[in-house]
C-alpha cells in the first residue's frame, strides 16, 4: 500500500519540526511537504494533492479556516486535520461546520497526532470530547461571523481604546452611524453591552476576513 501524503502547514519552525519527525515514524505515512505561510496552502495541495492537510489556524495573510474553505472547495477529497492552540470549543463547532475531519490542540501528546492522524485517515472524525449533536449547536463564534467586515473594522479600533468620535474620523463616517453600527453588533452576538462585543472580536481577531474571501456559517 502506498503512503498516505501528508502537508504540514504551520508558521512556527519548531512545529513543524516536530510533527514531522512524529509523522516519520508512523508506517504508511510520508510528508511531502510543509509551508509557513496561509497563502502558500493552496498552492501547496494543489502540486503535491496530499491525502492529509495539517493545518493551523493562526497563521500569517490567510487563517487556517479560510486555508480550509479554498482547499476543500477545490480538493474536497482532502482530509483536514487542524492543529491550533486555541482550545476553544467555539473554534472545534467552527472547524467542523467547515468540513474539518479532526482537531488537535498543540498541547497534547505527540502520541495524540499518530492517533489523530491514522483515525482521520481510516475515514473517521477526530474530535475527542465532543459528541455530533455538541459540534452543531449554535455558539458565539457563529454569531461572531455573522457580523459585517465595517462591524468588524469598528470593533477592531474599539478594541485599541479609540472612542466613537475617533473611530469616525478614522473611517470616515459619523460618529451617530458608528453608535448605529456597535448597537446593532451588541444585538447580533446576544450580548448586552459594547464591552462584551469588544472582547468577543479581540479573542477572535485572528479570524479577520481575507479581502479575497468571505467566511459564511453554516
Amino acid at each position: 500500500m502506498s503512503d498516505h501524503r501528508v502537508l504540514i502547514c504551520d508558521d512556527h519552525w519548531i512545529v513543524r519540526q516536530a510533527i514531522r519527525q512524529r509523522i516519520s515514524e508512523l508506517p504508511g505515512f510520508e510528508v511531502v511537504d510543509e509551508v509557513a505561510q496561509g497563502k502558500e496552502v493552496k498552492p501547496a495541495v494543489r502540486e503535491h494533492r496530499p491525502d492529509l492537510v495539517i493545518l493551523d489556524i493562526e497563521m500569517p495573510d490567510v487563517n487556517g479556516i479560510q486555508s480550509m474553505e479554498r482547499i476543500l472547495s477545490r480538493f474536497p477529497e482532502t482530509r483536514v486535520l487542524v492543529f491550533t492552540a486555541h482550545d476553544d470549543p467555539n473554534l472545534v463547532r467552527l472547524a467542523a461546520r467547515e468540513g474539518a475531519d479532526g482537531f488537535l490542540v498543540k498541547s497534547a501528546a505527540l502520541d495524540q497526532i499518530r492517533d489523530a492522524c491514522e483515525t482521520v485517515m481510516s475515514g473517521k472524525k477526530w474530535f475527542p470530547g465532543y459528541s455530533r449533536k455538541q459540534l452543531e449547536e449554535d455558539d458565539e463564534l457563529k454569531r461572531f461571523l455573522s457580523i459585517s467586515e465595517r462591524e468588524r473594522e469598528i470593533l477592531a479600533l474599539l478594541a485599541t481604546g479609540m472612542r466613537a468620535q475617533g473611530v469616525a474620523e478614522e473611517i470616515g463616517i459619523r460618529p451617530a452611524t458608528v453608535y448605529t453600527h456597535v448597537r446593532n453588533v451588541v444585538g447580533k452576538l446576544g450580548v448586552e453591552t459594547r464591552t462584551q462585543a469588544v472582547a468577543i472580536a479581540t479573542r477572535y481577531s485572528f479570524l479577520d476576513p481575507d479581502p479575497e474571501l468571505r467566511l459564511t456559517s453554516r
